[in-house]
Formats: C-alpha cells, sequence, structure tokens
C-alpha cells in the first residue's frame, strides 16, 4: 500500500486524536469521519432499471417543492 506524509497543525492532531478508537490508525480516522464526495453518476447506475413505490415519489416530489419554496430566513 502506497503512503503519503502530510503535515497537520497542533489542533488538527489533537482532533484527530481526539476521535481515534483504540487500535485505529490515523488513515482509518479519516477514512471514518471524511466521507467520500457524492458521486450521481454511481448512484444513477446503481438505480437504473429499478423502480420505485408510488409513495416514494410523492415523497420525494413533496421534498423537491418545499425546497424550491422561498426561505424566510434573513440574508
Amino acid at each position: 500500500m502506497a503512503t503519503k506524509t502530510i503535515s497537520i497543525d497542533v489542533e488538527a492532531y489533537d482532533r484527530l486524536k481526539a476521535v481515534q478508537r483504540e487500535n485505529e490508525s490515523f488513515s482509518q480516522v479519516i477514512k471514518r469521519v471524511v466521507k467520500r464526495p457524492f458521486d450521481a453518476q454511481a448512484f444513477l447506475d446503481k438505480i437504473h432499471g429499478h423502480t420505485i413505490s408510488e409513495e416514494a415519489t410523492a415523497a420525494i416530489e413533496s421534498h423537491v417543492r418545499r425546497r424550491r419554496r422561498p426561505s424566510n430566513r434573513r440574508r
């Protein structure tokens, strides 16, 4: 397995150390805490050809409509 050496400041080290589990390497901590970016194409490939229920479709459509509403937050 190839490795890379990185420099981190003391605060970053302390944060990693604080969430490190017993017998867990820093590489394992980072992979556990920092999730992979969402791959939309891989997701679409995985679900291609599968159907979802009408209930699930309605829930998704409802969620999208709610997300499109203007925010009440002040900017």
